[in-house]
């Protein structure tokens, strides 16, 4: 399951190069820093406020972000228009939400740097280079087509996952508020037995 979770950074990297948005350019949208923008790019999960803040920024609705595939829009011989996913586009986005080295994926496919980034050109894969693909990937075929199959889980698991942390830092703050009043008491009573022993000491009779 775990597999199959986004990279919610790097999903958000995809839209803004799909169109064309320099991070600059966002970082300035959101009010942002440079260094800041990154960092969120760089966050595997984000709070549903701050994803459907970015989603309004570059134009989209958060369930696009969720169903984001990088779909592009062709025409088929009969006139008709129809959706179908970038094979090219996929594949770098699996390579950046699996962290892979190109220069090491190259040599897992026998080909080149080159021939592996004209693939990323390529709208749609022939049966060879699909198999050869997705064995260097290690997913199935229906994963790289249909990346949107387990969206429902993808949402569930990210928002549970947020839910948890949350609860986590909210629990680790009162433990450390717990600590600090502990640590208070206990130098409060030490002073009381300092006390407690000088005067001791004055009350004893002083001999003649």
């Amino acid at each position: 399951m775990q597999q199959g979770l986004i990279h919610m950074g790097q999903r958000l990297k995809q839209i803004l190069k799909h169109k064309k948005i320099k991070i600059v350019d966002f970082a300035r949208m959101a009010g942002f820093t440079n260094q800041i923008a990154h960092y969120h790019l760089r966050k595997s999960d984000m709070k549903r406020s701050s994803l459907e803040r970015f989603c309004s920024l570059v134009g989209i609705t958060a369930e696009e972000f969720y169903n984001w595939n990088n779909a592009v829009t062709l025409k088929t011989g009969q006139g008709q228009v129809t959706t179908v996913a970038h094979h090219g586009q996929r594949f770098t986005e699996l390579i950046e939400e699996k962290g892979l080295n190109k220069s090491k994926l190259a040599r897992r496919l026998d080909m080149s740097r080159k021939n592996m980034y004209d693939l990323f050109e390529k709208a749609a894969f022939d049966p060879l280079e699909m198999e050869s693909v997705t064995k260097a990937l290690e997913v199935t075929e229906s994963t790289f087509l249909h990346p949107n199959m387990v969206t429902d889980v993808r949402i569930a698991d990210s928002e549970e996952m947020l839910a948890m942390r949350e609860k986590y830092y909210r629990l680790l703050e009162d433990y450390n508020q717990l600590l600090k009043q502990h640590n208070a008491l206990k130098e409060t009573l030490d002073t009381f037995k300092k006390d407690i022993v000088q005067l001791r000491k004055q009350a004893r009779p002083r001999k003649v």
